[in-house]
């Protein structure tokens, strides 16, 4: 499992002060980049990007049960649940980092696409990195990754 502490601002909360629900399908993703970024497949311009980092969302489905209600972080943790041909899918939940407290979960797949926008297999890195996810571990023998965000977020509006 991945674990991603991601900076929630005071801009991303709707008018009843608690996080829009737009707002966490952000977070997952932001999740997902840094888990990308932490395995050395950082985000460059297109052109210049690995081929296992142009994918697109086929699915996305969140299920909210308690609000965030200030700003602050939001925990997100990432795990892997299916791996196909030319789709993966993960499994997400997102909690409160002081309280641990389930505030949404679901998952989404993403599938990897070429140059042309076609869906292509995956890389022999890439169902290696997918499969030690799913055991818990990372390339290069980590385990149970967590990372902070730091200062890495929008600036609050």
């Amino acid at each position: 499992m991945f674990r991603w502490l991601s900076p929630v601002y005071f801009d991303e909360l709707d008018p009843g002060g608690e996080l829009h629900n737009s707002r966490y399908a952000v977070h997952v993703e932001r999740a997902q980049s840094a888990l990308f970024e932490r395995l050395g497949k950082g985000w460059t311009s297109l052109a210049e990007r690995d081929p296992d980092l142009r994918y697109v969302v086929r699915e996305l489905h969140i299920e909210f049960l308690a609000p965030l209600r200030a700003p602050g972080t939001v925990l997100i943790e990432l795990s892997a649940e299916q791996l196909g041909r030319t789709s993966a899918t993960y499994a997400f939940r997102c909690a409160g980092p002081a309280t641990g407290q389930t505030l949404a979960h679901g998952h989404r797949v993403i599938v990897k696409v070429d140059e042309a926008g076609r869906p292509t297999p995956w890389s022999p890195w890439y169902r290696e990195m997918f499969a030690g996810l799913a055991a818990g571990r990372l390339p290069g023998g980590e385990e149970g990754v967590s990372a902070d965000a730091g200062d890495r977020g929008p600036a609050a509006g």
